[in-house]
């Protein structure tokens, strides 16, 4: 069956029509112009029909750059990112109407790819917010540019916009940030409020617009640290404890005996006495060594204990009952030191996980060891505290107007076999600091001024 043929409607609005328009009208005009100079009109007259070439000129001309405009405008829009300017030039004609749909599919087109830009780059935005490693920049300048929320909780500060701020961190986590190179790795410290702190600082070099920075992350390596040094503590005192044991079975029960030989001499009523004499020398000596036998044993027994904790069994503890529980335990012992001991008033309810027992222990000691450095001192007082910090988590404090603890010495108080105390076996603060981190806590200590000393627990 035959087609039909296609019938193009052209309309007196199309391109070739206006222009043909345009085109006669200045024809005409130069020929009445010309006419007019060869018969030598008037001068009225030659200036309307010159007038009237001239409209007829800049007409064609204007006509055919309309083109030119609209693709300028076209070209402007992308360059300044402006989609909402439209084209009116499919009436001109066929191949206008064609470069019309192609300027609009265009658009439409860069109109999508900025849409899609827009929100790839809230994705990456939210993604990087949430990423829970403190992230930032930092320009050539020593500029500093925090990158999301894990960086703002790390180091609690709002002014983070230089270098210099990395002051208050420690000189040598300054230093660490600004030496680190493009691919390099250092294990540093922060000095926080909560006490120091083990990162890795890793830098990765950036170049955008021309301009070159580096980015900076942190990663908290402290419980890694801390859980490796339990493990590592564990073993050495679970294998040193168990040969000083065995070792000293042997020479306790040797003891034991010669002790008893001794004593059976000495009540045969031996005559000489020189002999009775140096029979009683040799069983003081015996019982010497069976008694530092038998205090090593003790002291080896107590540190058993740290390699033997067992893993907590958490429960949800409310602190205000837990703090008035405590009192109670041990009021008593701080009355006969006359010590007070006082529980700060919460501000909200306060509650953490964890176990009631291994808690008693820890707070105990801590109590205890305040009690200790402030036997004799007027108006001792302990004080019980415990606040939410600005990451949300659960901090319990114990405070003493003591004597404080020196600067030389407070690294090294939570070591085992560490103490200052004439009597003292370097257990408790050392098993603190392992029920904290049996937790996924950690224990500090700063000073109380103008005296005094503040052991923090964070949960």
């Amino acid at each position: 069956m035959a087609g039909r043929p296609v019938t193009t409607v052209i309309s007196w609005r199309d391109f070739r029509i206006q222009l043909g328009l345009r085109i006669g009208g200045l024809f005409v005009g130069l020929l009445a112009l010309s006419w007019g100079l060869i018969e030598g009109t008037g001068t009225a007259l030659l200036i309307l029909i010159f007038l009237f070439t001239a409209f007829q000129f800049i007409s064609v001309v204007r006509y055919i750059n309309r083109t030119n405009r609209e693709l300028e405008s076209f070209l402007a829009g992308l360059r300044f990112g402006d989609f909402q300017q439209t084209y009116t030039i499919a009436h001109l004609g066929p191949s206008f109407r064609s470069l019309e749909n192609m300027l609009k599919i265009t658009v439409e087109k860069f109109k999508q790819l900025r849409s899609d830009k827009e929100r790839q780059a809230i994705y990456y935005q939210a993604l990087v917010q949430h990423i829970p490693i403190p992230l930032f920049t930092l320009s050539s300048d020593h500029r500093i540019n925090v990158l999301n929320q894990a960086t703002r909780r790390t180091f609690n500060v709002a002014d983070l916009t230089h270098a210099d701020d990395l002051i208050r961190f420690g000189a040598g986590f300054q230093r660490d940030v600004l030496q680190v190179k493009p691919g390099e790795a250092l294990l540093s410290t922060l000095e926080l409020p909560g006490g120091p702190a083990h990162f890795i600082v890793t830098a990765t070099q950036l170049t955008t617009g021309g301009s070159v920075s580096r980015l900076i992350s942190l990663q908290n390596v402290q419980s890694q640290i801390d859980a490796t040094e339990l493990a590592t503590w564990q073993n050495l005192l679970r294998v040193t404890s168990h040969e000083i044991l065995n070792s000293l079975a042997p020479v306790s029960s040797c003891a034991q005996t010669a002790k008893s030989l001794i004593d059976d001499a000495i009540s045969s009523q031996v005559s000489d006495p020189g002999l009775l004499e140096d029979l009683q020398d040799i069983g003081e000596s015996i019982n010497t060594v069976l008694r530092r036998s038998e205090g090593l044993a003790r002291f080896i027994q107590s540190y058993r204990q740290l390699s033997r904790l067992p893993p907590p069994k958490k429960e949800k503890i409310e602190v205000d009952r837990y703090f008035h529980r405590l009192k109670s335990l041990v009021q008593g012992e701080l009355a006969r030191k006359n010590i007070a001991l006082q529980l700060e008033p919460q501000s909200a309810a306060i509650s953490l996980a964890a176990d009631e027992d291994m808690l008693d222990q820890a707070l105990i000691n801590l109590v205890r060891n305040a009690s200790n450095a402030l036997e004799g001192r007027p108006n001792a007082k302990i004080t019980l505290v415990a606040y939410t910090d600005d990451q949300q988590r659960t901090v319990l404090e114990v405070q003493d107007n003591g004597p404080g603890i020196a600067d030389d010495i407070a690294a090294q108080i939570f070591e085992p076999f560490f103490t200052t105390r004439e009597k003292g076996t370097g257990v408790g603060l050392a098993l603190v600091r392992y029920i904290m981190l049996s937790h996924g806590g950690s224990v500090s200590f700063r000073l109380n001024p103008p005296d005094g000393s503040v052991f923090r627990l964070v949960f």
